[in-house]
């Protein structure tokens, strides 16, 4: 019996195939991404060095990486140095953001001003001023920024291989930093000017010669790197004048013999970005195969309906079948990968792209255990090859994190969400604050409680930020008793764990107070400003008075008992940045009223 059920399990096998015979996805693998000074933008080596141990002990063998390198809309001068576009001796500016710096609504700030005391979380390196990686806040010129920024990229590249993680660096196709916009000289058409933004024409010399030139760069800097990752913008096409663009002869034939590919696009524009990525691309392959590299392709994009996704049928058409396709999950996440990767999974290795936490949040928890578990399972039902995890912080999403880990190496486990909190937390916290607090989690996980909770940072600070409807009132002030009550049963590490975890929801009470005080005084000086309103004294008094009584110090206080980490470190500046300098700047103009 015994040998009929050997040959039994040997047949099953080999009609499954081989995608199905192993419980753990080909590539589970993670994506941290630049940008906010609550994610990698301000790690040293020594915070990529833990977070790869952690990776590794998480059964983790990917980890990649997307670079900015200018675009439209915000993106339009924010240029990173982990990839060095030079061309006809221009070497744009680039850096890795600081607390000097403006990009992201962050006010630029130095860590001496930063409010009750919180300078004094802050380790800086002698002479530097701001908070961020070594590499920004000591580097005095731009070429200092590239060398040091791709030094630290070259040995994450070496610690990630020593760990047996393989690495994707990447950046957006037909996206150039600003300085280039001068090469588009009268009647070569580099680019077509539209309302808002210039593309350039990959049918021209100049864009092709541009990207090379980035592609060279990576494979110069990063001559062991594993994977390119190719990724479609998420809005440099805002303002193209399809008509114009569609003019050029060059890029008129080549749009005639492609545009066949993309029957499914809703209008013209869909099709014309379609085969400007499909032109980006072949280029890619193309020159990576004359330079003789062994790096994989991998295409990317953000999941929203007319971006990526409208395009990936299409380009699964005309791109060969080695090109690894991914994607972002539309909607910062909250929407689960579309359901024709699978289709596209038959024939191409394609990964799904789930997020551990969106960016509209990063001030705040969240809880995304049933996400990481219904998105990771769809992927293995999809049989696509594997999972990438996006993130920015590291200790907010940690339970996240291991439930993405764990599905990506268990894709038949089916654990309930319940089960994994009471793990987690007992882990974390001991069995007493697990049985108490665990349900609370799982409630507010599960009924995504707190999705409608503001704390955007790619935008500038508003009042809005962080308020919180009765609901998420309650149910944090819950949280906070009932752990609070287990303090006396813990000791050591899992008391400390325990405190952080009480501090942070205390924050987010605290902040909704604040922001609360300050919102009368916001909306004041915004409406005299725009509409010329006028004010009585009573009424600026009052304001004024309400924004003296919020909590700021007990706030900044209470957040500081949480720090754990460089990304807590980021989220501490973008407080100082953002709420103290608005705090300070209403306080200044109530005053000057007050004074009349």
């Amino acid at each position: 019996m015994r040998k009929q059920i050997l040959s039994l399990s040997a047949v099953l096998l080999l009609c499954c195939g081989s995608a199905y015979s192993q419980s753990a996805f080909n590539i589970r693998g993670v994506l941290p991404w630049h940008n906010f000074l609550s994610g990698p933008t301000s790690w040293n080596l020594d915070d990529y060095e833990k977070y790869l141990d952690r990776c590794k002990e998480e059964n983790i063998n990917f980890i990649g990486f997307h670079n900015y390198t200018g675009g439209g809309e915000r993106y339009a001068t924010y240029v990173e140095p982990m990839v060095k576009i030079e061309y006809k001796h221009i070497l744009p500016q680039a850096c890795f953001d600081n607390s000097l710096t403006a990009r992201w609504g962050y006010l630029p700030m130095e860590v001496k001003e930063y409010a009750f005391g919180t300078d004094a979380v802050f380790s800086l390196p002698e002479g530097a001023k701001a908070f961020g990686s070594d590499v920004s806040v000591t580097s005095t010129s731009t070429q200092e920024h590239y060398e040091k920024a791709q030094a630290l990229m070259q040995q994450v590249l070496k610690m990630a291989h020593d760990r047996g993680i393989s690495m994707a660096m990447g950046f957006e196709f037909g996206v150039i930093p600003p300085e280039y916009f001068s090469l588009n000289v009268a009647g070569d058409c580099f680019y077509w000017p539209g309302e808002s933004n210039m593309v350039p024409n990959p049918s021209k010399q100049y864009a092709r010669e541009i990207h090379y030139a980035a592609l060279d760069n990576v494979l110069e800097t990063y001559p062991d790197i594993d994977y390119i990752w190719m990724w479609l913008n998420e809005h440099s096409f805002m303002g193209v004048n399809m008509e114009k663009a569609l003019q050029d002869p060059a890029f008129r034939k080549v749009f005639d013999q492609n545009q066949h590919y993309f029957s499914e696009a809703v209008d013209q524009s869909a099709k014309f970005v379609g085969v400007w990525a499909l032109e980006y691309m072949k280029m890619t392959c193309d020159h990576l195969k004359s330079k003789g590299s062994k790096a994989r392709i991998i295409l990317g994009g953000w999941g929203g309906g007319n971006q990526l996704p409208s395009l990936l049928k299409g380009l699964d058409r005309a791109l060969p079948d080695d090109v690894i396709f991914s994607c972002l999950n539309p909607d910062l996440g909250k929407t689960p990968q579309p359901d024709f990767l699978a289709d596209i999974a038959k024939h191409r290795k394609v990964w799904a792209v789930p997020w551990l936490e969106g960016d509209h949040q990063l001030w705040h928890f969240q809880p995304r255990v049933n996400m990481m578990r219904d998105h990771v399972k769809l992927a293995a039902e999809q049989n696509l090859d594997g999972v990438v995890a996006i993130h920015w912080r590291t200790e907010e999403p940690r339970f996240n994190f291991k439930t993405f880990a764990y599905f990506a190496s268990n894709r038949f486990e089916d654990a309930s969400v319940a089960q994994l909190y009471e793990k987690y937390l007992t882990e974390e916290f001991g069995a007493k604050a697990a049985k108490a607090v665990a349900p609370l989690l799982v409630r507010m996980d599960v009924e995504q409680i707190q999705w409608n909770v503001p704390s955007p940072e790619f935008y500038a600070f508003t009042p809005e930020w962080g308020r919180l409807d009765d609901a998420n009132i309650k149910l944090r002030e819950e949280i906070v008793a009932k752990a609070s009550s287990c303090l006396n049963s813990v000791h050591g590490a899992k008391s400390e764990n325990l405190q952080r975890f009480i501090a942070m929801f205390r924050f987010e009470l605290l902040l909704d107070r604040v922001n609360r005080a300050m919102e009368p005084a916001w909306t004041m000086k915004k409406q005299a400003c725009e509409s010329g309103a006028a004010f009585t004294d009573q009424e600026y008094q009052k304001s004024y008075d309400l924004l003296l009584s919020a909590p700021v110090e007990e706030m900044f206080r209470t957040y500081v008992q949480r720090v754990n980490s460089r990304g807590e470190l980021g989220v501490l500046s973008s407080l100082n940045q953002r709420l103290w300098r608005e705090y300070n700047d209403l306080k200044f103009y109530l005053e000057g009223k007050i004074k009349k």
